[in-house]
């Protein structure tokens, strides 16, 4: 008798526990889903709408510097000079939200400014580039290997900075422990310093 009420405590327990941890993921999920669709939104808002004139088909309008920004950019990578077009982006940097560049071209800025070692800079154009185009995954990727690229040009503060930045936005990443791993390493690089 005593095993089996000692038998059913446990079912009953175990039970509980099953249904809490679910009900607890299920909520972690739903702020993360939530999250998430905050931070493309804000990225989706500087898109241009659907059907709407591309930028580059008219001239930027007098006195507005995000408009010849936006131009200076996309002519600049059309042409191949990646440095001129981080020159127009870090001019306007504090504005960039409001830029309005279609995915591809966030990822060639974003390859640019890497080129500059503005690794910050870059981390956010990648970023914003692969989250404008669905791709959450690579979003996360290209923040991992900004950070890892300051690490190796000895900026362990910039490479902290990126991985934090990676485990606030995306705390359920599959790159989450990789993430830890990288930041001990460089933690102890601004230990040597």
């Amino acid at each position: 008798m005593f095993f089996g009420l000692l038998a059913l405590a446990l079912a009953v327990g175990g039970a509980v526990w099953i249904a809490f941890a679910i009900r607890k993921y299920r909520e972690r999920k739903s702020f993360e889903q939530e999250r998430e669709a905050g931070f493309v939104a804000e990225m989706l808002s500087a898109k241009p709408a659907p059907g709407a004139t591309a930028p580059a088909a008219k001239a930027p309008l007098p006195g507005d510097p995000l408009s010849a920004a936006t131009e200076a950019i996309r002519s600049a990578l059309a042409a191949g000079r990646g440095a001129d077009a981080a020159k127009a982006f870090l001019a306007v940097v504090a504005e960039r939200t409001k830029l309005s560049l279609e995915p591809p071209l966030w990822e060639g800025l974003g390859r640019a400014l890497l080129a500059q070692s503005a690794f910050m800079e870059a981390a956010w154009a990648l970023h914003a580039g692969a989250a404008l185009a669905s791709d959450l995954v690579g979003a996360q990727k290209r923040l991992v290997e900004v950070a890892a690229r300051a690490g190796d040009a000895n900026q362990p503060q910039v490479a902290l900075k990126l991985y934090a930045t990676l485990l606030a936005k995306y705390p359920q990443s599959q790159y989450a422990d990789f993430v830890r791993s990288n930041m001990k390493t460089e933690e102890k690089k601004l230990i040597k310093a």
